[in-house]
C-alpha cells in the first residue's frame, strides 16, 4: 500500500514538472520569434502579433498550473505547513540534484562578476553576483536542513534572505538599465521575471518564518520557473543566463518536493449516532437553556418556602 502511494506521488510530481518544462520550451520558442519579428528592415521597432501571443500564452500556462492545484485540492490533498514536513525528501537523486543546481547558480555568479568589470553599473553587478552566489549556497542548504532534525528557526530565516535580496536588486538594476529604452516588450519579461522571482522566494520563505501558503508557493514556483526559462531567449551576460537556468531548475526541484509531500486532508469526525453508547455524552439543549436561565420571583419564593419546611422537619426530628 505504501509503495503504491509513493509511486502515485512520484507520478504526480513528474507529470507537473514535465508540464512546466514543456511550457518553458514552447515559451522560449515564442519569445525568440518575438525578438526576431519585432524590428523592420531599418532596425526600428515594429508591430508584431507575438506581442499579443506571448502574454496570451503566459495566461494559458497560468490557468493550466492553477487547474492542477484545484485538482489537488478537490482530491483533499494539502501541503503541511511545517517547514520540515513540506520540504523533506528521502530520494538520493534529489539530494544530489539540489547541490548540482546550487553549483550552477554559484558558477553563474562568478562568471557574472568577471564579465561585468567594465559595465556601466559595475558596482551593482558586483553586489548582484555576491547575492546570487550566496543564494546558490543557501537554497540547497535549506533543503539539506529540511531532511535533518529541527534546528534553530533563525538559521532557516537567514538562509531564506539571499534569493529575495538578489531578485530585488536585479529588479532595480533592470529599471536603471532600461530607463531610456522606449521598447517596453524588450525588457518587460526581464522585469516580470525579477518581480516573480522576488515573490516566489518570499512565498518559500514563509515556511521558515512560520507563515506558510503551500498552494501559492507551488503556483509561484511553477510560473516563475516558466518565466526564467523563457528569459533565456533574450541576450544578456552569460553568467546571468546560467543563474536564471540554475534558479529555474532549483524552483522545479522545490516544487517537485512540495508536490511529493502533499498529504490527505484529515476528515472532520462525525457526530455520535444514537444507540452507539455515546449519546449519554450529549447535553440536552433544553437542560442547558434551563441551567443558564435566571429564576423568576415566584420560583425563588417557592424555593424559600420549601427550604423552611425542610428546616422545620429537621428540628422536629423523627
Amino acid at each position: 500500500m505504501q509503495d503504491k502511494q509513493k509511486k502515485s506521488k512520484l507520478a504526480r510530481a513528474l507529470e507537473l514538472t514535465l508540464y512546466v518544462i514543456g511550457a518553458g520550451a514552447f515559451g522560449v520558442f515564442l519569445r525568440w520569434l518575438q525578438d526576431q519579428t519585432a524590428f523592420n528592415e531599418l532596425g526600428l521597432a515594429d508591430k508584431s502579433a507575438f506581442h499579443v501571443i506571448v502574454p496570451l500564452f503566459l495566461l494559458a500556462a497560468a490557468w493550466v498550473f492553477r487547474r492542477f492545484l484545484i485538482q489537488f485540492e478537490s482530491q483533499g490533498l494539502v501541503l503541511p505547513g511545517d517547514f520540515y514536513q513540506a520540504l523533506e525528501t528521502d530520494m538520493r537523486l534529489l539530494e544530489l540534484l539540489r547541490w548540482a543546481f546550487g553549483a550552477i547558480i554559484c558558477a553563474g555568479a562568478l562568471l557574472l562578476l568577471i564579465s561585468t568589470e567594465t559595465d556601466r553599473f559595475a558596482g551593482m553587478q558586483r553586489a548582484l553576483s555576491l547575492l546570487f552566489f550566496l543564494s546558490g549556497l543557501s537554497l540547497p542548504l535549506q533543503l539539506h536542513l529540511a531532511d535533518r532534525s529541527p534546528g534553530p528557526r533563525w538559521v532557516l530565516c537567514l538562509l531564506s534572505m539571499p534569493p529575495m535580496l538578489a531578485f530585488s536588486l536585479w529588479l532595480v538594476l533592470s529599471y536603471r538599465e532600461n530607463a531610456i529604452n522606449p521598447v517596453a516588450w524588450a525588457y518587460v519579461l526581464q522585469v516580470g521575471t525579477a518581480i516573480m522571482g522576488m515573490l516566489t522566494f518570499f512565498r518559500l520563505a514563509g515556511f521558515a518564518f512560520g507563515a506558510p501558503d503551500g498552494r501559492r508557493a507551488m503556483f509561484d514556483s511553477m510560473f516563475c520557473a516558466l518565466l526564467m526559462i523563457m528569459s533565456l531567449a533574450d541576450e544578456r551576460y552569460t553568467g546571468m543566463q546560467a543563474i536564471l537556468l540554475g534558479c529555474a531548475l532549483m524552483l522545479l526541484l522545490y516544487n517537485w518536493i512540495m508536490v511529493e509531500n502533499l498529504e490527505q486532508r484529515e476528515k472532520p469526525q462525525a457526530a455520535p449516532q444514537k444507540g452507539d453508547g455515546l449519546e449519554k455524552l450529549e447535553i440536552p439543549v433544553q437542560k442547558m437553556r434551563d441551567f443558564n436561565r435566571l429564576p423568576t420571583a415566584e420560583e425563588c419564593k417557592a424555593a424559600d418556602e420549601k427550604r423552611r419546611q425542610e428546616e422545620e422537619e429537621f428540628r422536629k426530628g423523627p
